[in-house]
């Protein structure tokens, strides 16, 4: 049996098409994978600890802006109500 030529102009530019796009959905979701597991691993905190000069009370909360290590930090102490000092700044990965 003979096919038209017209199902073959139709048919084929149909299959390729299909073809290419399943490809690229393959290449791009691959890609999206590995993005986004870079993109967990790279998540990191950072974090200062206070202490307070009197009782030694230590505390540790996340960074600010213009946190350093030295200041006097507008937060007090719960035993003593001395003002809290920045001893260490740090950086952890968070694994999310």
């Amino acid at each position: 049996m003979l096919i038209s030529v017209d199902l073959y102009t139709t048919l084929i530019p149909v299959i390729v098409t299909v073809l290419i796009v399943a490809v690229l959905f393959y290449a791009v979701s691959r890609d999206l994978r590995n993005v986004l597991a870079v993109s967990s691993v790279r998540r990191i905190s950072e974090y200062v600890t206070l202490r307070c000069p009197t009782c030694g009370y230590v505390k540790v909360r996340e960074f600010k802006v213009g946190d350093y290590v030295g200041k006097v930090d507008d937060e007090k102490c719960p035993n003593d109500g001395s003002s809290l000092v920045i001893i260490g700044i740090g950086k952890e990965q968070a694994n999310a």
